[in-house]
């Protein structure tokens, strides 16, 4: 095993396979065969920040889990908050937006849409979803950890194994309030090359708001 920062030779010839992207109509390059990740680089407003801490601190488990179509969101989320709507309007409207975003990216009228406060890490190990394409984002805590495919090494997943799947390499991490689109198992042009990711670690006292997106 390779210290970290040092790089396999024989992984260098794997193309990276994730994408930054600066708006979100840009998503729509996921479907291309060279990316399995599109990662939106973006600065959360503070009206919003402030009510996804609001709801960090005072929410516990999963808030929302629905299936609905997007315009739908924002009164299934009131409606499972338990909130008024000034005290979700901007965290509301984001999360509609995002999921209209998907949808069109998805060609779907409805989506699963998941907001939930986690105060550990569900998922330690570096994997590929057994979906088609999943959308995530932490309005609170830490982003989603994702490998670079210049250094993965498949062989290692479900194994155990995060820095044999790393490939000796530090995994990038997403900040607060970006936005990752990736390509699952069953996506037909991942053609075995979905995106490589996992939860990140928690520190003791802190929470993560964090919303999936999926379909199927």
């Amino acid at each position: 095993m390779t210290s970290a920062g040092t790089a396999h030779p024989d992984t260098r010839r794997n193309p990276s396979r994730h994408r930054f992207v600066d708006r979100a109509r840009e998503f729509k390059g996921i479907h291309r065969n060279n990316v399995n990740a599109l990662i939106w680089r973006r600065v959360l407003d503070p009206a919003l920040i402030s009510q996804a801490e609001q709801m960090a601190a005072h929410q516990q488990g999963m808030v929302l889990d629905v299936c609905c179509r997007p315009d739908q969101t924002r009164s299934r989320l009131l409606d499972a908050s338990g909130l008024r709507p000034f005290e979700l309007h901007y965290l509301a409207y984001d999360m509609e937006r995002l999921a209209h975003n998907f949808a069109v990216v998805a060609q779907t009228v409805s989506v699963r849409v998941q907001l939930e406060v986690l105060n550990h890490q569900p998922c330690p190990l570096f994997h590929v979803d057994n979906n088609v394409l999943r959308m995530i984002c932490s309005y609170t805590g830490p982003g989603t950890e994702y490998a670079d495919d210049r250094y993965v090494r498949r062989e290692s997943l479900r194994c155990g194994d995060n820095l044999g799947v790393l490939g000796g390499q530090a995994p990038i991490t997403a900040k607060t309030g970006e936005v990752i689109l990736m390509k699952g198992e069953r996506c037909p042009t991942a053609r075995g090359q979905g995106a490589v990711h996992r939860s990140p670690p928690i520190a003791k006292g802190h929470t993560r708001l964090l919303l999936r997106l999926d379909w199927p």
